[in-house]
């Protein structure tokens, strides 16, 4: 029997995503990215919508040079330190 899908608030994006979370807010909002539901006032995602949100954030990162090609933080970049 395979195990349910976990459903995530924003502050576990977060969290799992070692991001701030107005980063991962600035996503679910510019992307408008729905969630699958809500528990009480939070909203709550899917595991695949954490993987979705760390693609754009990434991609975000590459758009302003923040991260080379190689994966590695671009120089002087302090984002996050």
């Amino acid at each position: 029997m395979s195990e349910p899908e976990s459903l995530l608030t924003v502050g576990e994006i977060a969290r799992r995503l070692r991001q701030p979370l107005h980063r991962v807010e600035y996503v679910i909002r510019t992307r408008n990215l729905r969630p699958t539901g809500w528990a009480g006032h939070a909203r709550v995602f899917h595991d695949a919508d954490l993987m979705w949100i760390a693609s754009e954030l990434v991609r975000i990162d590459h758009e302003r040079g923040e991260i080379q090609a190689d994966g590695q933080a671009a120089e002087g970049d302090t984002h996050g330190a």
